[in-house]
């Protein structure tokens, strides 16, 4: 697991990579991309030092067609992250973000401070916990989030007042796992929630 930050400084381990070489005898040089066309994003993807070596050095596993196709996939994957979509009522939004609420609570119930695991092997349990919550409590908060803004029309005066709350808490909670500096009197969440739209 990789520090997010060092001395308050946010700790960088990507490097960029060409798909096709940038230079012709480079690796995966021989690609039809034009020389003048080998720096522009398309042809560009992030990976770590690590993989970024690894691929280089084994460029008939790992062809330019089959780095475009990750970055295709990863861009698609994005972008599916943070598209907001609109609902016309209230039963098609809480079926959209009920999979997400089950998800945090299971990772929370399982591997949270709170749960028999963290008591009974607290050392592996917060390391789960900590690479889970980053990895996937965090995006979810985001998403639900972003979807309810777009949707606000669809709150009642009371869930409003709910969402106010997720929201207080989503940021405290995202400030604390990713700066580490844990600030605990951050709003925890708040269990009114997992009810919206029902």
């Amino acid at each position: 697991m990789f520090p997010f930050f060092e001395n308050g400084q946010i700790t960088n381990i990507e490097e960029l990579a060409h798909i096709i070489g940038q230079k012709l005898k480079g690796q995966r040089g021989d690609g039809d991309l034009e020389l003048s066309e080998r720096d522009e994003f398309d042809n560009i993807v992030l990976l770590c030092p690590t993989c970024h070596t690894i691929i280089d050095k084994n460029p008939e596993i790992f062809p330019d067609e089959l780095i475009h196709t990750w970055k295709s996939k990863h861009t698609g994957s994005i972008k599916s992250l943070f598209s907001i979509k609109k609902f016309s009522d209230r039963k098609s939004i809480r079926n959209f973000i009920l999979p997400l609420l089950l998800e945090n609570r299971s990772i929370f119930k399982k591997f949270g401070p709170y749960s028999v695991n963290a008591k009974e092997d607290p050392m592996s349990t917060e390391i789960m916990w900590e690479r889970l919550a980053i990895q996937k409590i965090l995006p979810n908060n985001r998403k639900i989030e972003n979807i309810i803004e777009c949707n606000l029309h669809l709150l009642s005066e009371s869930e409003y007042e709910t969402f106010t709350e997720f929201k207080i808490h989503r940021e405290g909670f995202e400030y604390n796992k990713i700066s580490g500096d844990v600030n605990s009197s951050v709003l925890r969440f708040p269990d009114k929630f997992e009810n919206i739209f029902i």
